[in-house]
């Protein structure tokens, strides 16, 4: 009687802590997904705001030579 009982508690112990790793990887994986959809915006933001200083600084929105030589700039001649 003793050993059924001991297999059992095994089995279910085993189980417990196997489906708790599951939803530990779980809750990872979704934080992980949520950093990076975070850090995309953060990009995005970034690359518009860099867009809208050339084109201010190069005289405005028509102008996009000016722009293209200030990008040239950072390259060398």
């Amino acid at each position: 009687m003793g050993w059924f009982g001991k297999s059992e508690n095994k089995e279910e112990r085993v189980s417990s802590r196997r489906s708790y790793r599951l939803e530990k990887i779980k809750a990872l994986t979704a934080k992980a997904y949520a950093v990076a959809a975070k850090r995309k915006w953060l990009v995005l933001m970034m690359a518009l705001g860099i867009a809208i200083y050339f084109i201010v600084t190069s005289g405005g929105g028509l102008n996009f030579l000016g722009m293209f030589d200030k990008v040239k700039s950072f390259f060398g001649s």
